[in-house]
């Protein structure tokens, strides 16, 4: 544990330098500050609308539309191809399977790092949700504090469950930026098995796409949309296919004779 805990926090300080945090952040805070930004702009009918129930729970729908459909998708793609490439760009592979930890260690503390992204990308975006409500109040004169209280409980419980149906994309990222150099390769795929899942939402058995739980929980827990004959919850299947995904990335990375 000591080792491991060694290796998370060399592996943190290594992601700390990188692109992704911008990447995070900027995600995080995309979809909210257009709609802040609209609003501000567009101020008409902002009395009635604070003043209404179910207030969060609409900017809350507002928001995560994109966001479950394409910004936090993106990121992860993104942030979980980069991961390797810190380590291919410098060069440096060389000297971490120098240092005295065996491959798990690595490979656990590059992945955890990793899983921290998604979280942050949340904690950003709830923070951006919440200042994109409240700021408009501030400004305008005219406009008073919402009067829906916040649904804390509701918001934490999605906010867990579309953590979990991103859980497959990081693994299978993950997996690509190890097993291929190239960081367009596992960009490229990443993209690819998006757009299929979004192309196979409507199809009976688009569960079997990895990367669109985020996609069908929204559809079926938010806004109701979309009925799909799911063989379990969207957030199992995808805890399933996280746990699948890691084991095969585990043994791809240790089994490699090149790495790096």
């Amino acid at each position: 544990m000591t080792m491991l805990a060694a290796s998370v926090r060399s592996e943190w300080l290594k992601q700390k330098r990188s692109f992704t945090v911008w990447l995070v952040i900027g995600g995080g805070f995309f979809v909210p500050a257009l709609i802040l930004l609209i609003r501000l702009l567009r101020p008409a009918g902002l009395r009635e609308l604070y003043a209404s129930a179910g207030f969060w729970e609409r900017l809350w729908t507002q928001c995560w539309e994109s966001m479950a459909v394409f910004i936090m998708p993106l990121v992860i793609i993104l942030a979980a191809s980069l991961i390797a490439q810190i380590e291919y760009r410098n060069n440096t592979w060389k000297q971490v399977h120098a240092t005295p930890q065996p491959f798990a260690a690595i490979f656990v503390a590059k992945l955890l790092v990793l899983l921290t992204m998604p979280l942050q990308l949340l904690v950003w975006f709830n923070l951006a949700m919440f200042a994109a409500g409240i700021v408009p109040a501030l400004v305008f004169s005219h406009v008073d504090a919402p009067v829906s209280p916040i649904p804390f409980a509701l918001f934490l419980q999605r906010n867990a469950a579309f953590f979990i149906d991103a859980l497959p994309i990081v693994a299978l990222q993950y997996l690509l930026a190890l097993r291929f150099r190239n960081f367009m390769v596992p960009l490229g795929v990443g993209m690819a098995v998006w757009i299929a899942a979004i192309g196979a939402l409507p199809w009976d058995y688009n569960y079997v796409v990895p990367y669109g739980y985020m996609v069908i929980d929204y559809t079926t827990t938010v806004q109701s949309r979309v009925k799909h004959a799911l063989p379990a919850a969207a957030p199992v299947i995808a805890a399933g296919y996280f746990l699948l995904f890691t084991i095969a990335g585990y043994v791809v990375y240790a089994t490699r004779g090149d790495k790096g």
